[in-house]
């Protein structure tokens, strides 16, 4: 698939959901966008938000959305600049960039300087913003939450190849941002199967090198680790360009909360700079590759660097700066580092990213161990997702609306990852893959965390960023994960669709509703209403799962009673925000709980369509069973392929090490045997196998 391929499929994507939806192509080109960014880690809970007003001397003040990143202080204004047209591409000019990013501009200036109650009415949604953001900047540099400002502007347009540079002078004292989103670079992103990277030489932030010693970690290691001797001002300097993009392997969504400005680091910069090297404990950092000076002195150049420990150390010192409290411009002070380098040069295949994860993650845990970082903030490389994969694969949904074929519910454990499987098929390929791997039928894990967390009843979690309801998701999956693995099965799987086909449904049914006012408040409405249907259900009750799976859509007594109560919940919960901001109040636990004591009749029809909790577990019983049948044949399958000589060499190892009774030495001995005769050990000798190595590995022995 080449830009232009990729460029009519978009477009085609997005009118046919506005028809779908009874929405416009700019709405889905936004949201689509937004959700893009987000999964790259440009963004984090972006609110789509359209405002167009015109002040004083008729200037516009103009975005489409906005969002904040607590990672580095930064407030975020989104313009959109769409054009409905599938072969005519226009091109983004230097002066159009401009006029949107004053635009934005605009309205930040009418927030802090005027008066934005002058030019809208008082139940215009923009004036509880603006009231929102005037309280975030603050009067002083010293109490402000916003250290930095970001902007996007998202089109569909061809930038002009006049454009060589955007970077933007400071506003209201602060270090500004501007990033402007193509539709040629969110296809790059795709195909090179990453995020986009940031890669510097420490000349263009006036540092002459960074002073190294390397460790002697001998031959057995794929990585390189060095101590460093940092310029203060030089890794400030990099964060006020790159922000919080220097704290991707951080997981900064979860570390953000800590990582306010610390009294003590803050002190040390001011009276005791000389100082900051003894005082602080420093950076650790990851990055790709590094390249060294003509002499092998100094690190001048690097690649993919990560913060995984030290983000506050690093925003204090960039604060530092913003708000002019470097006496002496940090001319004697030094930051330690400890510096991994990973030898990636190339973009990654699937495979290296995985990896690259993997170690990324095990050094975080280890750095942040003081911050009691949980494997929840990790969740993205848990094998859950693996196994949900697999599932997602196997579990083939039954044909529909006159389909003579059953279809695939692609579950998405790395992003793009439906996309980048087209990329090198030929038109008819795709359109064979397209038929059997529907776009409406990816599951993205943000995503489904969303609408299982509806259905577990925790909307007030579901209405937070997509981090954090992802984190909260993660405790409830690990714990199913370790404590109950086989009751992740088939069914399991059938019920994440469902939950899929309830939330999407709803949210489709609310959009096209007479009640519902354009730009209202859906991605609260919807989970709240699915969590307020299941807390209410009789006891001893379930919904129809088996229908839901089959008929793949919402069945009509389902479908209107959730969009019954969802009108409920729409009024509830502008009447709770009383004016206020109902994505705010919505995040609550207090609000959830008011909202389990609104009494709501379920109606005769709905009732008659419920099914006995009973026939459910019947369901999953089995499901689990089955599960546990195949997973048991699995492990002795997987224990036969290590191969006779792998056991032998197991139990001569813990021969030596004298850890294990001699009745378990010649169990693990008998298997040797058993394979090296070619006969499959039973799944009653593999898990006493595996219960004997679990014993030795408790004991400290580590298996080849």
């Amino acid at each position: 698939m080449d830009i232009e391929e990729f460029r009519l499929q978009f477009i085609d994507e997005l009118r046919l959901n506005a028809e779908h939806e009874g929405t416009e192509p700019e709405t889905q080109f936004v949201q689509k966008a937004l959700d893009e960014l987000e999964s790259l880690g440009e963004l984090n809970d972006p609110i789509p938000m359209s405002v167009e007003i015109r002040g004083r001397r008729g200037r516009i003040m103009a975005f489409d959305a906005y969002a904040y990143d607590d990672a580095d202080g930064s407030l975020i204004l989104i313009v959109s600049d769409f054009i409905n047209e599938r072969e005519n591409q226009s091109t983004l000019t230097n002066s159009r960039i401009e006029e949107l990013y004053k635009h934005m501009i605009n309205f930040l200036d009418e927030v802090v300087n005027g008066n934005i109650a002058e030019y809208c009415d008082d139940s215009d949604d923009a004036l509880e913003l603006a009231k929102e953001f005037k309280k975030k900047i603050g009067k002083g540099m010293l109490t402000t939450e916003i250290s930095r400002f970001k902007f996007f502007i998202l089109t569909n347009a061809v930038l002009s190849k006049q454009v060589k540079n955007i970077t933007r002078d400071n506003f209201l004292e602060r270090p500004t941002e501007l990033n402007v989103w193509t539709l040629e670079r969110f296809f790059q992103t795709y195909t090179s199967n990453s995020s986009e990277i940031i890669e510097f030489d420490t000349s263009e932030f006036d540092c002459d090198g960074i002073q190294y010693l390397k460790a002697n970690l001998g031959d057995a290691t794929d990585y390189d680790a060095y101590m460093g001797i940092v310029p203060g001002k030089f890794l400030a300097n990099i964060y006020l360009k790159y922000g919080s993009k220097l704290l991707q392997g951080n997981i900064r969504a979860f570390l953000s909360v800590r990582g306010k400005v610390n009294k003590g680091i803050r002190d040390t910069i001011i009276n005791h700079p000389n100082s900051f090297f003894t005082y602080n404990n420093g950076i650790a950092v990851v990055a790709r590759s590094v390249e060294f000076s003509s002499d092998g002195t100094k690190i001048v150049h690097f690649k993919d660097p990560q913060i995984i420990n030290g983000g506050q150390t690093t925003a204090s010192l960039a604060n530092a700066i913003i708000k002019k409290e470097d006496k002496n411009g940090m001319e004697n002070l030094y930051v330690p580092m400890k510096l991994t380098v990973l030898n990636v040069e190339d973009d990654m295949s699937e495979e290296q990213v995985e990896q690259y994860n993997s170690i990324t993650k095990r050094i975080s845990q280890c750095a942040n161990s003081q911050n009691s970082v949980s494997d929840a903030d990790f969740f993205s490389n848990h094998p859950f997702h693996v196994l949900m994969e697999t599932l997602s694969r196997k579990v083939l949904a039954p044909p529909v609306n006159g389909n003579p074929y059953q279809t695939i519910w692609f579950y998405e454990r790395s992003r793009g990852k439906w996309e980048q499987e087209q990329m090198k098929l030929t038109q008819a390929q795709r359109k064979k893959f397209c038929e059997i791997h529907p776009k409406n039928q990816v599951i993205k894990k943000e995503k489904l965390a969303k609408c299982l967390n509806s259905v577990y009843m925790n909307p007030n979690q579901v209405c937070q960023s997509s981090a954090i309801n992802f984190s909260k998701f993660a405790t409830i999956i690990e714990k199913m994960y370790d404590e109950q693995k086989d009751t992740i099965n088939d069914a399991f799987f059938k019920k994440c669709v469902c939950s899929v086909i309830i939330f999407d449904g709803l949210d489709s049914l609310i959009g096209k509703a007479s009640w519902y006012p354009k730009g209202g408040n859906k991605a609260q409405i919807t989970p709240y209403t699915i969590a307020k249907l299941f807390s209410i259900l009789p006891k001893g009750m379930d919904i129809d799962w088996r229908t839901l799976w089959n008929k793949q859509t919402l069945y009509p007594e389902m479908a209107e009673e959730l969009l019954r109560l969802a009108y409920v919940t729409h009024k509830f919960l502008l009447e709770v925000a009383n004016g206020g901001i109902v994505r705010t109040i919505s995040r609550t636990q207090a609000v959830w709980a008011k909202f389990q004591e609104v009494k709501f009749e379920l109606s005769n029809t709905f009732m008659s369509s419920l099914i006995s909790k009973e026939e459910t577990k019947s369901i999953e019983a089995a499901a689990k069973r089955e599960h546990k049948f195949n997973s048991n044949v699995d492990a002795s399958v997987e224990i036969f392929k290590l191969g006779a000589q792998y056991w032998n060499n197991v139990y001569l190892a813990l021969a030596k090490e004298s850890v294990l009774s001699y009745g378990d030495l010649e169990f693990i001995h008998s298997i040797a045997k058993y394979i090296a005769s070619a006969i499959l050990p039973t799944i009653s000798q593999c898990k006493r196998l595996m219960k004997i190595i679990s014993k030795a590995e408790d004991k400290g022995f580590i298996m080849p």
